[in-house]
């Protein structure tokens, strides 16, 4: 498994950022509202999609927004009503491709207007993970991801406490493929009878307390979890192009053209708890399976390295597994989750050909213990060598044991010359909840000096 980390030689020390010398930052807008994506037309104006939700309780009234920033600095609300969170937005030949996480998730295509057409309907989603981004082909044909409902397969408390299991007791992942079980079955506290605590015992891709059998078959389905999908500019074609993922959350093409998939590891949490799983980055190949349930960046979840601490070393809950497919990159360092990427591609900038990635960071300790707080942070990744390079950090102003800066996406402007850093804002964790602070998303530009 590769995962290399180093840092440029000479980093500029700040009191809200560091960043590598060489570039400096500026503010574009502030006051955003659980950001997810940022696209620029053929004008070159900037585009915001705000999600309309977060996790728990953070729903906005008029839902999912597309938001143009104004070259005066105001703001102007394109299209809204779409059921968050609304993960990703982006322009393509006249249009905004949008696409939404809440059961069903649906993908639009969106004139200026604000006028809305469904594409494609009845996406699995809405659990612990949501769609990813859509981008397009040289071929005009669109690509983007389902996530899974869990995070390994097992319904459990964490998915009570993750605020769906309560309200959508049947909802369990949804294969991709036919997936032959072990039978192996999980023990969870029943969140439903807290006055008389009892457990259930649950199986992989299975609904809370349905217990799994040795030798079962659960068919895939077309419309399933943690899938790239590809289809047609207009919704038809639409197909499995990889499978087996956990939650392929952005997905860019590089600049030879392959398709890169950022997938994000397991937690240790839950009944079937996963420790120090990284975030693999993938070349995905037509037809792929990566792994979910049972391997973390092609390594098997069996493996000690895996083993939660006062756990047992996982298991697998799949009694044949189908070939492993792609090539794995590099690898982030566990719960820095990373999220949405854009490749370099002007030497005005610099460093053609690498890929710059955000970070969001952990939402320890919901989702498990860290001993450090990983992400927070852009990256540069050479994926030919598989090194990761800090790029920008939280600088001193921020609090070093929670830092507040929550990129979700990096994205360079139309002519390469800038990268913009979109922040999703606050976040508050406990073990119970996540509270994500409203008006406190920020998009940043940086450009070299």
């Amino acid at each position: 498994m590769k995962s290399n980390k180093s840092s440029p030689k000479t980093f500029r020390q700040g009191t809200k950022f560091n960043l590598q010398a060489g570039y400096r930052i500026g503010l574009i807008k502030k006051g955003l509202t659980y950001p997810t994506s940022m696209t620029f037309d053929d004008q070159g104006y900037i585009y915001i999609g705000e999600a309309g939700y977060s996790y728990g309780p953070a729903k906005v009234e008029g839902g999912g927004k597309i938001k143009r920033i104004d070259p005066d600095g105001g703001v102007t609300t394109i299209a809204s009503g779409f059921d968050g969170p609304l993960t990703g937005v982006t322009w393509h030949k006249g249009y905004f491709y949008a696409i939404t996480g809440s059961y069903p998730g649906k993908v639009f295509r969106v004139d200026k207007s604000g006028r809305s057409k469904v594409l494609i309907d009845g996406l699995p989603t809405g659990g612990d993970h949501y769609t990813s981004n859509i981008i397009f082909d040289s071929l005009d044909r669109m690509y983007f991801g389902t996530g899974t409902y869990t995070n390994s397969a097992i319904v459990g408390i964490d998915n009570f406490m993750m605020g769906w299991l309560a309200s959508h007791s049947d909802w369990h992942d949804i294969p991709p493929r036919d997936y032959v079980l072990c039978g192996k079955n999980y023990r969870s506290l029943n969140p439903f009878n807290l006055d008389e605590p009892n457990t259930v015992i649950t199986g992989a891709f299975h609904q809370f307390g349905a217990p799994s059998q040795p030798g079962e078959i659960v068919r895939g389905k077309l419309k399933a979890n943690g899938v790239i999908y590809r289809a047609n500019a207009d919704g038809t074609g639409l197909e499995q192009y990889a499978n087996g993922l956990r939650n392929p959350f952005a997905l860019g093409f590089s600049l030879e053209e392959k398709l890169i998939c950022v997938d994000q590891g397991y937690d240790a949490r839950g009944s079937r708890p996963i420790a120090n799983a990284p975030d693999p980055i993938w070349q995905i190949k037509r037809g792929g399976w990566y792994g979910f349930p049972d391997y973390v960046a092609g390594i098997p979840v069996t493996n000690p390295r895996f083993k939660p601490e006062n756990e047992d070393i996982p298991e697998f809950v799949l009694a044949e597994h189908p070939p492993l497919s792609g090539t794995l990159l590099t690898t982030i360092e566990p719960h820095a989750a990373a999220m949405k990427f854009d490749f370099s591609r002007n030497p005005a900038f610099g460093y053609v050909g690498d890929a710059f990635v955000a970070l969001f960071g952990s939402l320890t300790p919901m989702t498990g213990k860290v001993s450090n707080h990983p992400g927070h942070r852009i990256v540069r990744v050479n994926l030919k060598t598989g090194t990761v390079h800090e790029f920008l950090a939280p600088g001193a102003e921020h609090d070093n044991d929670h830092p507040t800066i929550r990129p979700i996406e990096a994205k360079f402007s139309p002519d390469g010359k800038s990268l913009y850093v979109l922040d999703f804002g606050k976040i508050q964790v406990n073990k119970a909840e996540i509270i994500p602070w409203s008006e406190s998303g920020t998009l940043w530009h940086i450009r070299r000096e």
